[in-house]
This record gives structure tokens, sequence and C-alpha cells, in this order.
């Protein structure tokens, strides 16, 4: 069984011979750009960099897959929104809100192959498809409520939300008619798993209520499609999920990935075995600051718990030690 083959049956909730190791999240770190010579923020707009420090990802760290891009302002930078550059190890950041005035509005959805950094992220899973790896191809995007609150900005999120709804619904219409745009064109690029990242849609921002009125209809509006593209759809939502935990698997998706935060045996307990969880490996607390021996006993503990794809909880930290990388992908790979 190939990489490629054990990560999509085990997001398909078929029978595999072990769990994968993959992150569905950003991977680029320091090491593997010296590893490779692909550096940030120039990896973030060149598709041959880009492309070359994801396939680091796989040949020096050994993760069973290749994910990109490296940040979340892709999607908002095709919008027109103002981005930074990013530095060798800090990420690419929003710097202020597209709108602000009370009668801004998007005049024309973006288009994937035109717009921002977009057409740079599309190359890159052309050629990381083309490079014949049989690693899993991972493209990430920001999920539409997240995308609504880098667009307006996340005050001005929750104020419309109150008093002008309609105006919410509008942009959260919007942000998902582009996920659902650029997903399609990145599954015909060659990306295997999509991703979405919904953020600014956590537990201690949007209470049940609100995410199933503002986040859980427009997330799967976009696994739906991704499932009719003929790829498979992974939710991350960062920081406590517990309360929102039911509705993420409503949307339908085939991968649910926790935060570290997450008590993983609960969620599994909980959610029985319909629904992939993937996790939650402490990307900071483990993977950056402790040694070999507690990362071996986090994703023991894990694995234990019943995750069926050991990762990271979030993203990683770009200066995360390369062996602590590897002795992930070793104890998932020796514990089955």
């Amino acid at each position: 069984m190939d990489q490629r083959e054990r990560l999509l049956r085990s997001l398909d909730r078929e029978e595999v011979d072990r769990a994968p190791c993959a992150s569905p999240l950003q991977t680029g770190t320091v090491a593997l750009m010296e590893l490779c010579g692909a550096h940030w923020p120039a990896a973030n707009g060149d598709p041959v960099l880009m492309t070359e420090l994801a396939l680091a990802a796989h040949r020096y760290a050994r993760l069973e897959a290749v994910r990109v891009p490296f940040d979340v302002t892709v999607d908002a930078s095709a919008f027109g929104a103002v981005t930074d550059q990013g530095t060798l190890d800090r990420q690419p950041a929003v710097l202020s809100p597209l709108l602000i005035r009370p009668d801004d509005r998007i005049e024309r959805l973006p288009d994937p192959e035109l717009d921002g950094r977009a057409p740079v992220l599309l190359s890159s899973v052309e050629m990381l498809r083309n490079r014949g790896t049989a690693a899993p191809v991972i493209c990430g995007l920001v999920g539409p409520f997240m995308l609504a609150c880098q667009l307006r900005g996340l005050e001005a999120s929750l104020f419309d939300m109150i008093l002008e709804p309609s105006r919410m619904r509008d942009l959260l219409e919007t942000t998902t008619a582009w996920d659902n745009a650029f997903s399609r064109r990145a599954i015909e690029a060659g990306a295997d798993i999509i991703t979405i990242v919904d953020a600014t849609s956590t537990g201690s921002i949007l209470g049940p209520v609100q995410y199933a009125e503002h986040a859980q209809p427009f997330q799967s509006d976009i696994v739906s499609r991704i499932g009719k593209c003929g790829a498979r759809a992974v939710l991350h939502i960062c920081g406590d999920t517990s309360e929102n935990l039911v509705g993420m698997v409503r949307t339908g998706a085939n991968g649910i990935s926790l935060d570290q935060c997450m008590d993983m045996k609960k969620a599994k307990i909980r959610l029985g075995e319909g629904t992939a969880l993937m996790g939650n490996i402490d990307p900071i607390g483990t993977l950056w600051l402790e040694g070999l021996e507690e990362v071996d006993r986090s994703v023991t503990k894990c694995l234990a718990e019943g995750v069926d794809v050991i990762a990271p909880g979030c993203g990683l930290a770009p200066h995360t030690p390369l062996q602590n990388i590897r002795a992930m992908v070793k104890a998932t790979r020796r514990i089955h």
C-alpha cells in the first residue's frame, strides 16, 4: 500500500495496514529550507520554490504527503487584500481589511488563474502532481468564515453578524463561491485533498448556534463540491471545538483535523468511526520544544486514543527540529 492509497483510504474510512503520518496544514521549516534551497519569503511567491519546499517535507522530514501553501493569505490576496511578504521564519499576514466603509462591496469574484497568489499555488499543485511522487497532494484554502473575517475584519464581522446579518451572509456566499471555484481548479491541477482552514470559526468565537448559521452551511457546500470533483475534504478549525464538533462532522468532511488542545479520546468516543480524525501532536510544546522521547510518547498516546491520521495539531513552527518531525513519522510507522 503506497502513501497516497493509505491516506485516501484512511479518509474514506476503509481498511489500511497502519495509520498514515501527514500534515494537512503548513509544513515549511527553516531546516527544510536550508536542505532544499527554497526559502521564505521567496517560496511563497514562486511556484518552483514552493514546490521544492513542499517536496522537502516528504523527502527529508518523511511526512507521507506534500502540502501547499505555507500561509493563509493566498485567498485574501486574490480579492486584492494587502498582505506583506513575511520573512525567513514568519508567514505572510493580511495587513488590513479590504471592506472598511459601509458601502464597500466585492465587485467581482476573483479568477483563480489570474488574481493574487492563487496562480502560484495552482502551478505548484500541478508541479507536485507531475513530479510523480507516491505522496498524496494536499492543497489548503482559507474557509469561508475566516476569509470573510480577513476581508472585513474580525470585529466588524462579529458586529455584522448581529446588526447586519444580510451583509455578513452576502459576504459568506461570496467567499464560499471563491472557495468552490478555487478548490475545483486545484483538484483539476492534481490535488488529492483540499484542507479547509477555517480557524476563525473556532468555538471561542462562534458558539454552536452561530456556527450552525454562519459557518457550517457554507463549509458543507464546499465539502460537497470537493467530493463531486473526486477529491477528499479535510476541515481544520483551531482551538477548542468541543461544542461545535458534531457540526463539523455534519459538514460531511472526510477528515476532521483537531487542535492540540482537544481531547482526542473523548472526540473519538463521541464521533465514532464514521469520520477520520487527524492530529493532534502539539506543534509547539512537543514538536518544537521537546525531545525525541516526548514525540514518541505523544504519537503512542494519539494512536491509542484512536486517531486515524497522525498529524500536527496546527501548522509546523518554522524552527521545528527536523529530527522531531522524523521521530513523529517513525513512531507512527512502528506502531500498528
